[in-house]
C-alpha cells in the first residue's frame, strides 16, 4: 500500500514539468504558423498588386492600339467596370497610396491631334516588378530613359529594334535591368540578339 502511494506521488510531481513541456511545444507550434500565415498574407497582397498592375497595363495597351488603329473604343459593360473596382479596391488596401511622378519624367508641351502621348511608368506599375529586377534601378532613371525610347520610336518614327550598344551610343543610357523592367511591363520586347524595341506605341 505504501508503495503505490509512493508512485502516485511521483507521478503528481512530474505532471507539471510535462505540462511546460507540452505548453513550450504549442507555443513554438503557434508561432511557426503565425509566421506561415504572415507570409502567406504577404505573397497575397504581392499577387493582388501584380494582377491590378498588369490587367491596368493590359487596358492601356489595347486603348493604345485602338487609338492607334483609329478603332472606336467600346466602353466597358457593367460586369468588367464591377470585377475592375474591386480588384482595385482589394489592391489598394495591400498597397502604398500613389505618389505624384516628378515634372521631369512627364509630358508637358502642347500634344497635336493624333500623336501619341508619353505615358510614364507610375509607383504602382514599377513596385509590382520583382525586386530581384528593380532592386538597382530608380524609377526616375527607368522613365528617362523609357522617354528616350519613345522619342526614338514613336516620335521619329523608327521601326528597327536597337541593341544596349546603339541606345548608348545615341546617349540613351541604357542598362540590361531598365530594359528588362521594360519588358516585364510589356513595355518592349527583346529578341533573341538581346535587341529592344517598344511594344506599347507601335
Amino acid at each position: 500500500m505504501m508503495t503505490r502511494l509512493r508512485l502516485v506521488g511521483e507521478r503528481k510531481r512530474e505532471n507539471p514539468v510535462t505540462l511546460l513541456e507540452k505548453l513550450s511545444v504549442v507555443k513554438s507550434r503557434y508561432k511557426m504558423l503565425c509566421a506561415q500565415l504572415e507570409e502567406i498574407s504577404k505573397e497575397q497582397r504581392e499577387s493582388m498588386s501584380c494582377i491590378h498592375a498588369t490587367l491596368e497595363n493590359t487596358m492601356k495597351m489595347v486603348q493604345a492600339l485602338q487609338r492607334h488603329a483609329d478603332l472606336e473604343l467600346s466602353p466597358l459593360s457593367e460586369e468588367e467596370q464591377t470585377a475592375a473596382q474591386q480588384l482595385a479596391c482589394k489592391t489598394v488596401k495591400g498597397t502604398d497610396p500613389p505618389v505624384e511622378e516628378p515634372l521631369s519624367s512627364v509630358s508637358t508641351g502642347p500634344i497635336p491631334d493624333g500623336e501619341p502621348q508619353f505615358k510614364p511608368v507610375t509607383k504602382e506599375m514599377f513596385m509590382a516588378v520583382p525586386r530581384i529586377i528593380r532592386s538597382t534601378v530608380k524609377l526616375v532613371d527607368l522613365n528617362s530613359f523609357y522617354r528616350e525610347l519613345f522619342n526614338y520610336f514613336v516620335l521619329n518614327g523608327n521601326r528597327a529594334a536597337l541593341s544596349v550598344a546603339q541606345m548608348n551610343k545615341m546617349n540613351m543610357k541604357a542598362t540590361n535591368s531598365r530594359l528588362q523592367i521594360l519588358k516585364e511591363l510589356s513595355i518592349v520586347e527583346i529578341d533573341k540578339q538581346g535587341n529592344a524595341k517598344l511594344t506599347v506605341y507601335i
